[in-house]
């Protein structure tokens, strides 16, 4: 929430965002700021690391079908 005053992240009102910032997660310490930054990277990792295998496994099927169909 930019404005940090119960607008949401684009000012029509609480609830209204897709639920990643720290107004779900009550943060009151600095450490528990940077754990909580630790994880979401983390995630983001993985999910990145999931495409990356999704798109090598559509690559793949894509090749399989232009070479079946240059015969």
């Amino acid at each position: 929430m930019p404005g940090f005053d119960g607008t949401g992240p684009h000012g029509i009102g609480p609830m209204t965002g897709r639920g990643m910032g720290c107004c779900v997660i009550p943060i009151s310490t600095r450490e528990e700021k940077l754990d909580y930054l630790r994880k979401r990277s983390e995630a983001a990792i993985e999910e990145l690391r999931q495409i990356e295998i999704r798109m090598s496994e559509l690559e793949k099927a894509v090749r399989v079908v232009n070479k079946e169909s240059a015969r």
